[in-house]
This record gives C-alpha cells, sequence and structure tokens, in this order.
C-alpha cells in the first residue's frame, strides 16, 4: 500500500519547517501552488501508514490511501504533449511520441520526479540548452538534487562529456539511472547524499540547481569553489518572493546575477563568478 500525507499551509509555516522538511524527506516531498491562492499544498509520499500518521500527529495535516493502481493512473493523466528545448532537444514521455528529427530524451512521467514541464524545469533546460551552445563537446556539469535526472541527462545531449548528478533521495537516484538506461545515456555519474556534504572534486563548466532556496544558499561557499572564472550557474525552485534574498547570497559569494527568468510565481536565475573573484 501507499499513502499521501498532505497539508496546506501559509507562507509562515513554510519558513519554519520547510528546510527540515527537505532534509528529511528529499524528493518524496512535493509542494503544489495554485493561481491565485496564498497557501501551498505540501505532500509526502509514505510506504507505510504508521509513517503518515507520524506526519500527521507532528504537523497536523490529513492521511490518504492511493489505489493499488494509483502509479498507472497518475502516469497516464500526466501525460503530456512534446516539450521542446530550442531546436536541439523535445521531452517526451513515451517513444511513441517521436514526432521530431531533433534529439529525444524520453522521461516517464513518475510521482514526485519532473518531466520537465514545471516551470521551474523547463526554465533551467532552456537556459542549459542555450549556455551549452558555444561549448566544444566534453565540458563537465554538476546537477544538484537530480530527480528524474532530467537536467544530467539533458546536459549529456548538449554535448557534456562528464556529468555528476546528486541526490539525497536513492528512489530518485534509482529512476535517474533507469532514464539514463532508457535513454542509452553514459558518462553520468548518479550519486545518493546531501548535496551540502558531498565532496566535489575538479571544476564543472555549468552547474545547474533545481532546490528549494534554503539548500541553494548554504551551497554556493562550496560551488563558487569547483566554478571556474568561465563558468555558470544555472539556479531555481525560487519563489519570486525569495528572490532578493537569493540574489544577496550570490553577491556575498562572489558571483553576478547575469539572468533572471521568471514564470508565475518562480523564477530562475543565471549567476556566473564576479570579475574580482580569486582577486
Amino acid at each position: 500500500m501507499n499513502y499521501t500525507w498532505r497539508k496546506r499551509a501559509g507562507a509562515r509555516w513554510l519558513r519554519l519547517h520547510t528546510d527540515d522538511l527537505t532534509r528529511r524527506f528529499g524528493a518524496t516531498l512535493a509542494l503544489i501552488e495554485r493561481p491565485g491562492s496564498k497557501r501551498v499544498v505540501l505532500e509526502i509520499s509514505c510506504r507505510t501508514t504508521k509513517r503518515a500518521q507520524a506526519l500527521k500527529a507532528e504537523f497536523g495535516g490529513s492521511v490518504e490511501q492511493l489505489a493499488p493502481d494509483w502509479l498507472r493512473r497518475f502516469a497516464r493523466q500526466s501525460l503530456s504533449k512534446p516539450l521542446r528545448i530550442g531546436t536541439r532537444l523535445v521531452i517526451l514521455d513515451t517513444p511513441a511520441q517521436r514526432q521530431t528529427s531533433a534529439r529525444a530524451l524520453v522521461i516517464p512521467a513518475e510521482a514526485a520526479f519532473g518531466t520537465g514541464h514545471h516551470a521551474t524545469t523547463a526554465m533551467c533546460l532552456r537556459l542549459l540548452e542555450r549556455l551549452s551552445r558555444p561549448h566544444a563537446p566534453g565540458w563537465r556539469m554538476l546537477d544538484a538534487g537530480t530527480g528524474s535526472g532530467i537536467l544530467a541527462l539533458a546536459g549529456r545531449c548538449f554535448g557534456a562529456g562528464e556529468v555528476l548528478a546528486i541526490d539525497n533521495d536513492p528512489l530518485a537516484c534509482a529512476t535517474a539511472k533507469r532514464n539514463a538506461r532508457t535513454n542509452r545515456l553514459r558518462h553520468v555519474e548518479f550519486s545518493t547524499g546531501d548535496i551540502l556534504k558531498q565532496e566535489l572534486t575538479g571544476e564543472f563548466e555549468i552547474i545547474a540547481a533545481n532546490l528549494f532556496s534554503e539548500l541553494l544558499i548554504q551551497a554556493l561557499p562550496n560551488w563558487s569553489r569547483h566554478l571556474p572564472a568561465t563558468g555558470y550557474l544555472i539556479l531555481s525552485g525560487i519563489l519570486r518572493s525569495q528572490e532578493k534574498s537569493v540574489v544577496r547570497a550570490l553577491r556575498r559569494n562572489r558571483f553576478t546575477v547575469a539572468e533572471v527568468r521568471r514564470r508565475g510565481k518562480w523564477i530562475a536565475l543565471l549567476a556566473r563568478p564576479s570579475a574580482q573573484k580569486g582577486s
């Protein structure tokens, strides 16, 4: 059986609890915003009623038992139109949707892991496609909080020779590895671990992270040590209300904001090391 813990929360509750829930539950935590609503719906998928009820006892909310065929129903309902990323890539839910000469990346719809249609992921993908155009094949990429692996795999399609993809949820890494096999993409290292504690080696021409703003801010000091002067940082998962705090953190860590993209309540930031970095 599978269960979902669900709670509607306002901005103050989110500020107090989101960081803790993210550390504890990783990619099993989903935040759902609806246009015109000031409250956000939080959902966490649980394998046992005991875990779901423990969340209810700790945070309130409600528990729902899912039907045995919930994943099949979810995948069918989530089937989306192909998502075109520039002229070089199209994201599909199934191979049957392939109707283009562009490189196709198949990312099946699965609970808690993105297929690219969420605003934050789509903005990251389009920035990644544009930034990778001038690079000769073989550049290096870090994907922090990989989820379905979509950004890491897109990076390989755009010419990255080596990609390190990190997620703290073993299920996310297993899903990402399966997606890599489905698309016959190699040279992506999927690592289960805490992005704040992961030991990185060498430099990455592009670092992409679609995460909660609190995690992004905490990770910036480490990432700044592994981004060359010509490198770029793609950040998303940031609400418009959080833009100023993330921009301030970037400046503290000697990054310059090169571009801000906005879709609905979400933003994506493109940053690069400041000219004075390392001086």
